[in-house]
């Protein structure tokens, strides 16, 4: 059973000052977490002085990638549901002397988009019971050129079943449930944006997804 929204809290404020060193796990196993994160900041195709929020952005590990893009006068937000994690990505923004990040302390379900033109989400939109409806309303706030890209972790159809147990089980410590890995948020994305982009990873475990331009009943006369 998954997760309840404070459960999920709980559970990553404990991890939060060994997340970063914690992924030597998943590139013990070949996963390659840092590259996947740098190709789905890719596929936003973003430009100098944008503006990307990073749901979920938990220690700030993308913050790198996406400042590389939108340069110092762009602008990154970082919306995460733990103080724990933000305070991790306070530290290495404060490191790299990034003057353009703000970090926000929120439910992605409830905080609203606006005055962006991207969003970014890494290992993050499955692990809401309501993907569907957050990604309509991260299309909602975002303007017609609007941009979204996702990276997740999935259950691989053609894996037998016993090693996607495996799999969920070693990744139980971050709360992952085999009701989360069953989730697409890449369909929503499809549903909810015209164009649509999907490349599978690591034998179907893993995905990086992108949408652009949220279809019309989205946008608003004022976009």
């Amino acid at each position: 059973m998954a997760l309840n929204k404070e459960e999920f809290r709980q559970r990553y404020a404990r991890l939060a000052p060994f997340y970063d060193g914690g992924l030597w796990f998943y590139r013990a196993f070949g996963l390659r977490i840092d590259h996947y994160r740098r190709q789905a900041v890719s596929r936003l195709h973003l430009l100098a002085g944008e503006t990307v929020v990073d749901l979920g952005c938990g220690t700030g590990l993308n913050f790198k990638h996406l400042h590389e893009k939108v340069g110092p006068r762009g602008r990154i937000i970082g919306v995460d549901l733990t103080p724990e994690m933000l305070s991790v990505a306070r530290r290495r923004v404060e490191r790299a002397g990034w003057l353009n990040v703000e970090l926000v302390a929120a439910d992605m379900t409830t905080y609203r988009i606006h005055d962006a033109d991207a969003v970014l989400a890494t290992l993050a939109l499955s692990t809401v019971a309501s993907y569907e409806t957050l990604i309509e309303c991260i299309a909602t706030g975002l303007p017609a050129h609007g941009r979204i890209a996702n990276f997740e972790l999935q259950w691989p159809d053609r894996w037998p079943k016993w090693l996607g147990q495996l799999g969920v089980f070693f990744n139980r410590p971050a709360g992952v449930t085999s009701d989360i890995v069953h989730r697409r948020p890449a369909e929503a994305i499809k549903r909810h944006f015209t164009q649509f982009e999907c490349e599978s990873l690591f034998w179907g475990a893993a995905y990086v997804c992108s949408g652009w331009q949220p279809k019309p009943w989205h946008i608003s006369s004022a976009s």
